[in-house]
């Protein structure tokens, strides 16, 4: 990893995650040292140009001092970890919406005023109607409560396929929208004060392999089975959302089922399947919004 190319390094150690927010506090490495705390700083660097490692920088690097690592991004996929600012009961599609909104505009910006958004930005078609992500594939937007930060997963990373010219298209316009995107105003969900953050997919609880998921934010029913209860309406929903998806059929365990007016049956399940699938999976009716994401049970 050290002698990777890029652009965007982080502070790294070979003990501790590559994650800032999950490295051990700078003060934990003045004692018996040299170095007073107040010198030691955790920091992330971004480049004009992306340079090859290892690349130690600062005082003490024969220390052990000032290593970096490269951030590694997956194309189709931008995280934001959420620094500050969040409320303490955020509703998950409030806050997929204001980012949904705040990526459209800046999407706006680096197109052009007088410019049609794509499809791709919007989820809508040019008439204002919603589009089918079978004929218009388009983003989705995610609010992760689990690790308190959003995600912008682009279509073909949540079908499990490689992306159309066009999208990779799409992609590099998304690309350079986000440069400096540091700040979310989610209404009651809070002014939310942003970083983007390293993604590894192997490791991630969302994209990472396993054979049970548990529900991250609560899953929407697209169609309610008429004459059975909720519980059976949920998981015949689920199952039927799994293989639209072409993942296995799993077993559905229902919880915290309830109805919500205008918008229909809502709750959260386990996912059992009978062999390990990969990440991400987002299902229902709200799952471009937020809704219906899973999470892999360790």
């Amino acid at each position: 990893m050290k002698y990777s190319v890029a652009d965007q390094w982080m502070f790294w150690l070979p003990s501790y995650s590559t994650r800032c927010s999950h490295v051990h506090s700078t003060e934990a490495f003045a004692p018996k040292t040299r170095f007073a705390k107040e010198r030691l700083w955790h920091v992330e660097i971004t480049l004009n140009t992306s340079i090859a490692g290892p690349l130690v920088i600062g005082d003490g690097p024969f220390l052990g001092l000032g290593v970096m690592a490269p951030i590694q991004r997956s194309q189709g996929v931008h995280t934001f970890a959420i620094e500050g600012g969040l409320s303490t009961a955020p509703l998950p599609t409030e806050v997929a919406r204001a980012l949904r909104r705040a990526v459209m505009a800046r999407v706006q910006e680096v197109l052009g005023k007088r410019a049609v958004l794509p499809t791709f930005f919007t989820g809508h078609k040019h008439d204002g109607s919603p589009a089918g992500p079978e004929d218009s594939p388009h983003l989705t937007f995610l609010f992760d409560p689990g690790l308190a930060r959003l995600l912008i997963v682009a279509p073909h990373v949540v079908d499990g396929r490689d992306p159309t010219r066009e999208e990779r298209e799409q992609l590099k316009t998304l690309e350079t929208a986000l440069t400096a995107f540091r700040e979310l105003r989610a209404g009651s969900a809070g002014c939310l004060m942003l970083r983007a953050s390293a993604f590894d997919a192997d490791a991630d609880p969302l994209f990472a392999v396993s054979r049970i998921w548990e529900s991250a934010t609560p899953y929407h029913v697209t169609r309610h089975t008429k004459e059975v209860g909720a519980a059976e309406a949920l998981s015949a929903d689920l199952r039927a959302e799994c293989r639209r998806r072409g993942l296995p059929e799993p077993r559905v365990t229902p919880r915290n089922l309830h109805g919500l007016p205008g918008i229909g049956l809502v709750g959260g399940a386990r996912l059992t399947f009978e062999v390990a699938v990969a990440g991400p999976i987002v299902l229902g009716r709200s799952r471009h919004l937020g809704g219906g994401l899973f999470a892999r049970r360790a």
